[in-house]
């Protein structure tokens, strides 16, 4: 097995990345519900919830349009990575692999994500065709006030 895992790759293991968001507003529910086509009374508004006997709350999902980066385009690699925010390992190429997702409390219109993103751990792999390394990143996203709202553990697949 080659190896992808050079000293620079290695180096970042424990970076971390600053992630902030937008507030999250009635007009991004309303575009999310809309774009995703998931209804659910308790997304539409408060009446609806309160006729299926539940609170309004925001499509869990929406966290991850709510702090993605804006940067230019040329910022971003071909698989929608932002360049600086990822270790070159091999090709430079990589896919999404498994997503992890702890809500500790459900979103609410008015909630502004934030974050520390770290690199926790790189491991070479040799798959059937290739070698390849799963890069494993973990977040914990705070709310306005500082509490964790929810935990993410993302590995990135790089070849």
């Amino acid at each position: 097995m080659g190896t992808l895992l050079t000293s620079d790759a290695l180096e970042w293991i424990g970076r971390q990345i600053e992630v902030n968001g937008d507030e999250i507003t009635e007009s991004m529910v309303q575009q999310y519900v809309y774009a995703s086509e998931d209804d659910h009374p308790a997304y539409v508004s408060d009446t609806s919830a309160e006729a299926v006997g539940t609170s309004r709350v925001v499509p869990p999902m929406l966290y991850q349009a709510a702090t993605r980066p804006y940067v230019p385009l040329n910022k971003y690699s071909s698989d929608g990575i932002v360049i600086e925010n990822r270790p070159v390992i091999g090709t430079g190429q990589s896919v999404g692999g498994t997503l992890a997702v702890e809500w500790v409390r459900p979103l609410k219109i008015g909630d502004r994500l934030s974050g520390l993103k770290t690199l926790v751990s790189m491991e070479e792999k040799a798959g059937s065709r290739r070698t390849f390394v799963v890069v494993t990143w973990e977040t914990n996203y705070t709310d306005q006030k500082g509490e964790v709202v929810i935990r993410e553990s993302y590995e990135q697949i790089c070849f």
